[in-house]
């Protein structure tokens, strides 16, 4: 006679914002993976500016009866929250139900899914503009920032396999903040190359005050070159692409269970 397992449970855990839309997006996206992930109890919780707290999204997990936890990082690179803040946050809340610390999984990085969800969003992008040859575009990656330096260059690393996944002219990354180059110094590069076309993308998962400072920045310095033509892509957003990473990286969307 076997024994019956005890429910797993997945924590989907966002960095947190104080904008409603990317609130929204974020509860989108743990709907989905949790419409993948149908017989596992999957909640989401975030680490500072929005509800539910961390605690409290493994406080319901432990309600709906899971004993065995692991925690996917809802987060593109690893910085500081991915590597100190989240895990220990994980950890303070796993104590006060006298459990050990959900197992944490990987950033979603590089995955496969995420290149072809930054694929999809610059396709959608551009079938929505006049025809321009692919060898005639530069495509701008924009990342988040980070002073963490290993974070940063996998940012170049996944602009690298998205150009390989559809080759353009040339790509080049760039930082929102808190890393150079910034934005504005990458656009007045951009600028002074032979390139008739430039996307910029956003490497963001969610909106934020971050996007629409990466499109209010787009608008202002294009007006300097109006000679070439600036677009800016929909950032990753909610999509059973990135549903499909996590579910991959957890284990649990590829053989049922990650403690198999």
């Amino acid at each position: 006679m076997s024994v019956p397992q005890e429910p797993s449970g997945l924590l989907i855990v966002g960095h947190g914002t104080r904008d409603p839309a990317g609130i929204a997006e974020f509860h989108q996206t743990v709907e989905l993976i949790s419409r993948r992930l149908a017989n596992m109890v999957v909640e989401g919780g975030f680490l500072e500016l929005a509800e539910p707290t961390i605690a409290a999204a493994l406080d319901r997990a432990v309600q709906r009866g899971a004993q065995r936890l692991t925690a996917a990082p809802l987060v593109l690179f690893a910085a500081g929250h991915a590597k100190q803040d989240i895990p220990a946050a994980l950890a303070a809340a796993a104590k006060t139900h006298e459990l050990p610390a959900p197992r944490l999984l990987p950033h979603l990085g590089c995955h496969p899914a995420m290149i072809r969800l930054s694929l999809k969003r610059y396709e959608e992008a551009i079938e929505r503009l006049p025809t321009a040859a692919d060898s005639e575009t530069l495509l701008l990656m924009v990342g988040r920032g980070s002073t963490d330096a290993e974070a940063n260059s996998e940012l170049a690393r996944f602009a690298r396999l998205r150009w390989e996944a559809r080759p353009v002219g040339w790509h080049e990354t760039c930082f929102a903040a808190l890393a150079q180059p910034s934005l504005e110094r990458a656009m007045a590069m951009a600028a002074r190359l032979p390139f008739r076309r430039v996307v910029v993308q956003p490497h963001l998962l969610f909106q934020g005050e971050l996007l629409r400072g990466i499109r209010h920045t787009v608008e202002t310095h294009a007006r300097r070159w109006p000679a070439i033509e600036w677009a800016v892509t929909e950032h990753l957003g909610p999509d059973e692409l990135l549903a499909e990473a996590v579910a991959e990286v957890s284990g649990f969307g590829v053989q049922g269970s990650a403690y198999a």
